[in-house]
């Protein structure tokens, strides 16, 4: 097998709920102890779920034999999902054991700069710490984020305890993050890192504790040495970046009050030798006040940013400084609705040739206005035509709007974007519509992720159908999950009976094993969460689904052992 196609079918278990993430590196070196160490970990760690303590400890010994002999730099992810496993089974001192463990690898490998990724041994280990959280193993999670001392993972983790109801253990799980975060020495990035964490919160829609954290935020950016011209900058963006995420909380008067601190300190700030950095500030601070409702505010401080870009003189370093500042100027006039504004700003940059990004930044400014002709009529006569229209087309796609996109495309007959039309088409699981769109435009690569979405949006069939028409059968396990997740429980098995190659097979079989016991969990209105004692798994979701859950793991177990090769 090609190693494009090695690597697209690694990424694609990866997307499956149960097998860790490979990039594409990774998966061109994958070698086979590795791949049967990460099934291995994954089978005992479904068997322990199921309370079938014997198996997920003879498994379990399985995966880590095999971990043995992998590279070290692949080894704590595995050694992570085995603790969960003893953890899962009541044995939790050899999984603390393995937690302790994981973490230790992790760290000195990561010393070494040991990474086949774009993310680092640590940091895996972190996405791993999520996903226990997801599945509710929540003391597992914390157990590992706690050790790591990573603030971010640990408000993500309590932002999932919140979502259960657990409000006194994420109360003080939250804490234990800001306490992390503070550790950091630098401000900025302490500041970046509790920003962070704010926004994670406001995207799980917990507004209070998201306000509180960004409270700690200000803070740590009142301690950025301001006599340093480059930290006083940080601190401005800083400080408007939590500004910004008050507005989307509804916080309007605290936004109101951290801007009227802020914009003071941007305002007598010097220009040089950040000029730019300055405009930029008081525009994104007018946009701010005229989102919190204070037009007057925003106008004024729009005029403000004016006056300091035409003062701009470019130097060597910087040809085109005042051209970019009063660019930005005119588009923050175009984004607060006025357009005449911006276009008698935008007349003054020059030369003309200067003019094209401001022009571009307009056109899609009348877009997101809800007027498309005069946003098309903008591009139109923009000298850089075809990039004003691309910028249009990706305004749609970034607010999930592909058929408007699509519409325009057609209409202006704008080139070079049909591929990012049909991913945005995939983005909505609307399949059917990019897998046309790639039809029409004969674009390549887009059978993955025509198959992942038909399953995804409950259409197996058509997924199946798409897989076995290109003959990319190392899709299949996507198909097999689809199956099982709409209840297809015939299909999928036999779906993944006739998967050949056998690291599919058991990563099919896993998927089933997975389904059987997930929807039962969440019809008793939990999570997956930790558990003691096979009755109350039992109890859970039924011996039947026990049983069938057994027997397919079972059948990935003998796949995964019968791996003599990836190809």
């Amino acid at each position: 097998m090609k190693s494009n196609v090695l690597c697209a079918k690694f990424l694609l278990l990866a997307t499956l709920p149960v097998l860790g993430l490979l990039t594409p590196k990774q998966a061109i070196a994958i070698s086979v102890p590795e791949v049967q160490a990460r099934l291995l970990s994954d089978i005992a760690f479904q068997y322990a779920k199921l309370g079938d303590s014997r198996q997920a400890v003879a498994i379990s010994e399985q995966a880590l034999e095999a971990t043995a002999e992998t590279e070290p730099c692949f080894k704590a992810d595995t050694l992570a999902r085995v603790a969960g496993s003893y953890w899962l089974i009541g044995q939790e001192a050899e999984g603390q054991r393995r937690v302790t463990e994981a973490i230790e690898t992790a760290e000195a490998q990561a010393a070494t700069g040991c990474s086949s990724s774009t993310s680092s041994p640590t940091e895996s280990l972190m996405y791993r710490a999520r996903e226990f959280a997801d599945e509710g193993q929540f003391e597992l999670a914390i157990a590992l984020a706690s050790g790591m001392g990573d603030p971010l993972a640990l408000s993500e983790i309590a932002a999932d305890l919140l979502n259960v109801g657990q409000f006194q253990r994420a109360d003080q799980l939250l804490e234990e993050a800001i306490a992390q975060a503070q550790k950091i020495d630098d401000a900025y990035y302490q500041t970046y890192t509790l920003n962070s964490m704010g926004m994670n919160l406001t995207l799980a829609g917990h507004p209070e504790p998201a306000k509180a954290v960004l409270e700690q935020a200000i803070l740590s950016a009142a301690a950025l040495d301001t006599e340093d011209p480059e930290r006083d900058s940080l601190q401005g963006s800083a400080l408007l970046w939590t500004a910004r995420q008050f507005t989307e909380l509804g916080a309007n008067d605290r936004a109101i009050a951290l801007l009227d601190q802020t914009v003071p300190k941007i305002r007598n700030r010097s220009t040089e030798p950040l000029s730019l950095d300055k405009v930029f500030q008081l525009v994104d601070a007018a946009l701010l006040y005229q989102q919190v409702g204070l037009d007057d505010k925003a106008v004024a401080t729009l005029a403000e940013a004016y006056q300091v870009g035409n003062a701009i003189v470019p130097d060597a370093n910087h040809s085109q400084a005042d051209a970019d500042a009063l660019g930005r100027v005119a588009v923050g006039y175009a984004k607060i609705g006025d357009f005449e504004r911006a276009m008698q700003i935008v007349e003054e940059v020059q030369p003309a040739s200067y003019r094209q990004g401001a022009l571009g930044d307009i056109a899609i400014a009348y877009a997101a206005a809800g007027n498309l002709e005069a946003a098309v009529e903008l591009a139109q006569s923009n000298p850089n035509r075809d990039g004003a229209m691309i910028g249009i087309v990706r305004h749609y796609l970034q607010e999930k709007q592909p058929d408007q996109a699509w519409q325009v495309v057609q209409a202006q007959q704008v080139k070079g974007i049909l591929s990012e039309v049909a991913v945005g088409y995939l983005d909505v699981e609307q399949p059917e519509q990019a897998l046309q769109l790639a039809q029409t435009g004969k674009l390549e690569g887009f059978t993955p992720g025509i198959v992942q979405s038909y399953a995804a949006s409950g259409q197996p069939e058509q997924a199946m159908e798409r897989a076995q028409s290109e003959e990319f059968l190392w899709l299949l396990p996507a198909v097999v999950q689809g199956f099982a997740q709409q209840g297809q429980f015939d299909a999928a098995l036999q779906t993944a009976q006739s998967i050949a190659d056998p690291v599919d097979r058991a990563q099919a079989f896993l998927t089933i094993a997975l389904a059987y016991t997930e929807p039962q969990a969440e019809a008793q209105g939990i999570r997956r969460f930790v558990t003691r004692t096979q009755d109350r798994i039992v109890g859970l979701f039924g011996t039947s689904d026990r049983e069938r859950a057994d027997e397919v793991l079972v059948q990935a177990l003998q796949a995964t052992q019968s791996i003599s090769s990836v190809e």
